[in-house]
C-alpha cells in the first residue's frame, strides 16, 4: 500500500472545506493537482473517500472511519518534522564526551556550562580517562561522540582546536617567589609526578630534558589537583595547567613557558551538537 502523507493532507482538506475548490486554495495547489492526490489515495486503498456533489464533496462512509487514523498520521509527521528541526539545528538531543581527568578538572566545566546555557535541551553524557590512549582508543570503539584534549598524531577524523593551556609550577610548600621560574633552578629538588602513560608526566619529563636534567620523583598521582594539594604538603614541585590551581595558592609561570593545545575531535563527519560545540567555544574565545 503507497501511501503518502500529501496524499492524506489532501484527503482532510477536503473533509475540513467540504469543497475541492476550497481545500485546494488552503493547501496552496491547484484543483487538478488535489484531484489527482484524491484518486491516488483512492486508488492505492481500494475503495471510495470523497463523495463529489455538485457543490460540494464528503467523506464516504469508507472515508469517515478513515479520518482518525489519517490525522494521527498527519500529526506524526508533523512531531517527525518539529524533531528533526530540533535536531538538526542542534537545539535537542545528547552529546557523548569524552575528556581527560585533568581538563574535567580544569577547562571543560565552564566550557560546558556555557554551551549548556546556549542549549538548555541538550544532555551531555561525560567519560573521563586517565590517559590519552584510552582515550582515543574508546573513540574509536564508539563509546563516546566526541573527545576533548590533545589530539594524537595522524588523527584520521575531523578536529577543531579548542583552546591553549597554560602551564605553573606550585612550589613545594606553597612557596611564593617574584617572576617566571627557570626550571634548571630546580633540578637538584624533588617533584610530584604521574602516572605512567599520563601526558601530563610527559610534559614535566620534556620540560625538564629542556633544561638538562631528569626530574627527581617524590611520588607519583593520576590526578592533576591532587598534585597541587601533594606540592602544597611539601612533597614537591608540581607543573599543572593554570586551571586546576584553586583560588589563593600561588602559581609561578616558567621562563620557558608550557603550554598544552587542547582539540575537539571526532569519528567521520561531524554533527549539529558537535557543531554547536565548537561554535559556542568560539564565540567564548572570540
Amino acid at each position: 500500500m503507497d501511501v503518502t502523507e500529501r496524499q492524506l493532507r489532501a484527503f482532510l482538506a477536503v473533509c475540513d472545506e467540504g469543497s475541492i475548490t476550497r481545500a485546494a486554495a488552503r493547501l496552496f495547489v491547484s484543483q487538478p493537482t488535489l484531484s489527482r492526490q484524491l484518486a491516488a489515495l483512492e486508488q492505492a486503498l481500494g475503495v471510495t473517500l470523497i463523495e463529489r456533489l455538485p457543490r460540494s464533496a464528503r467523506p464516504t462512509g469508507a472515508g469517515r472511519s478513515l479520518l482518525e487514523s489519517a490525522r494521527a498520521v498527519v500529526a506524526a509527521h508533523d512531531d517527525l518534522g518539529r524533531a528533526v528541526r530540533h535536531v538538526t539545528s542542534g537545539a535537542v538531543g545528547e552529546l557523548r564526551i569524552g575528556t581527560l581527568y585533568s581538563l574535567s578538572l580544569g577547562l571543560l566545566p565552564a566550557l560546558l556550562a556555557t554551551w549548556r546555557s546556549r542549549h538548555p535541551q541538550v544532555q551531555v553524557g561525560l567519560h573521563e580517562f586517565r590517559h590519552q590512549q584510552d582515550l582515543v582508543t574508546a573513540l574509536l570503539a564508539g563509546s563516546f561522540d566526541v573527545a576533548i584534549g590533545p589530539i594524537p598524531d595522524g588523527w584520521p577524523g575531523g578536529s577543531s582546536r579548542l583552546a591553549t593551556e597554560d602551564f605553573v609550577v606550585v612550589l613545594s610548600g606553597g612557596a611564593e617567589e617574584q617572576g617566571a621560574v627557570d626550571i634548571a633552578t630546580l633540578q637538584d629538588e624533588a617533584w610530584v609526578h604521574f602516572a605512567p602513560g599520563n601526558g601530563l608526566g610527559d610534559l614535566l619529563d620534556a620540560a625538564c630534558a629542556r633544561a638538562g636534567f631528569a626530574p627527581r620523583v617524590a611520588l607519583r598521582t593520576e590526578q592533576a589537583r591532587a598534585a597541587v594539594e601533594y606540592a602544597l604538603q611539601g612533597l614537591g614541585h608540581a607543573l599543572v595547567p593554570r586551571n586546576v590551581v584553586p583560588p589563593g595558592v600561588a602559581t609561578h609561570a616558567l621562563s620557558e613557558p608550557v603550554q598544552r593545545d587542547v582539540w575537539v575531535y571526532w569519528r567521520g563527519a561531524s554533527d549539529p551538537l558537535i557543531r554547536s560545540l565548537i561554535a559556542s567555544a568560539s564565540a567564548d574565545a572570540g
